[in-house]
C-alpha cells in the first residue's frame, strides 16, 4: 500500500468515526489532518506492524492521538537541538571578548556561572563548531546533544562511512554511533596501516649489510694486498725492452 494511499484511508476513517456533535469536532479533525498531512506511508505502516493483533489501529481518535503526540515530540526534538546549537554557539562567541586566561578561568569555575559543567560546555562548543563548518548538516544533527557529539569525534574515514550507510541523521541514536567506531577501530587494529616501521625487519636488513660490508672490505683489502704485490714485483723485473 503506498503512502499517499494509507494517508487518504487514515483520513477517510476518522472524519467517518469522529461524530459531528463532539466538544470541538472541527478543532480536532483539523488537527487530526494537519498531523496526518506531515505523515507518511512508512509511518502508518509501522503503527500497523506494531500494534498488530490489538485494537489500535482499528481505533481512529487514538491513532490520531498517537500521531499527534508523535508529531509533538518531534517538534520538541528540533527544539531541542536548535537550544543546544544556539548555546554552542554563544559559547563560541565567548572566544570573541575572552583572553586565554580569561577563558580558562570560566572553564575552571563553569558551573558558577553556567547550568552544567565545562565537559558539558566543551561538547556543545565542538557541536556547534561542527555544524558551522558544514562537517555536521544542520538536517543531519541530533537532537540529543549526547549523539551530535559522538559524532563529532568521528574522524574524516568514519564519518564517510557513516555518511554512506544513511547514520548521518536526526534520529540516530548514540548506540548506533559507538557501534561504528567500535566496528571501523578493530577493523583498524586487525589491519595495520601500510605506513607502519617493521623493527624486526629493519634489524634483520641492518645485520645482513653489516655483513656484506665486511664481506666487501675483506674483498677490498685483499685486492690492494695484490695490488701492492704486483706493483713490486714490476718494480723489482728488468725492463724487457732495456735487455733488448
Amino acid at each position: 500500500m503506498s503512502g499517499k494511499k494509507s494517508r487518504a484511508a487514515l483520513r477517510d476513517f476518522l472524519l467517518e468515526a469522529e461524530p459531528e456533535d463532539a466538544a470541538g469536532p472541527a478543532d480536532a479533525r483539523a488537527e487530526a489532518l494537519v498531523a496526518l498531512g506531515r505523515e507518511d506511508g512508512e509511518v502508518l505502516a509501522t503503527i500497523g506492524q506494531m500494534f498488530a493483533g490489538t485494537a489500535l489501529p482499528g481505533d481512529a481518535a487514538r491513532v490520531s492521538r498517537l500521531l499527534r503526540v508523535r508529531a509533538e515530540i518531534h517538534k520538541e526534538w528540533r527544539d531541542a537541538r536548535d537550544s543546544f546549537l544556539a548555546i554552542g554557539r554563544a559559547l563560541l562567541s565567548l572566544d570573541e571578548i575572552l583572553t586565554r586566561p580569561e577563558m580558562q578561568r570560566l572553564r575552571q569555575g563553569s558551573e558558577r556561572l553556567l547550568p552544567f559543567s565545562d565537559a558539558t560546555a566543551t561538547q556543545l562548543r565542538q557541536i556547534a563548531r561542527a555544524v558551522e563548518s558544514g562537517r555536521l548538516p544542520y538536517d543531519q544533527c541530533p537532537g540529543s546533544y549526547g549523539t551530535a557529539y559522538q559524532i563529532t569525534l568521528l574522524n574524516e574515514r568514519q564519518l564517510r562511512v557513516a555518511r554512506a550507510r544513511g547514520l548521518l541523521r536526526p534520529d540516530v541514536t548514540r548506540r548506533e554511533i559507538f557501534q561504528l567506531r567500535r566496528e571501523l577501530a578493530q577493523a583498524d587494529e586487525a589491519a595495520p596501516p601500510p605506513n607502519r616501521i617493521d623493527r624486526a625487519a629493519l634489524r634483520e636488513e641492518r645485520n645482513r649489510l653489516a655483513g656484506r660490508r665486511e664481506r666487501l672490505a675483506a674483498e677490498l683489502a685483499a685486492v690492494d694486498l695484490r695490488l701492492r704485490q704486483i706493483a713490486d714485483l714490476l718494480d723489482e723485473a728488468p725492463d724487457d725492452a732495456a735487455e733488448a
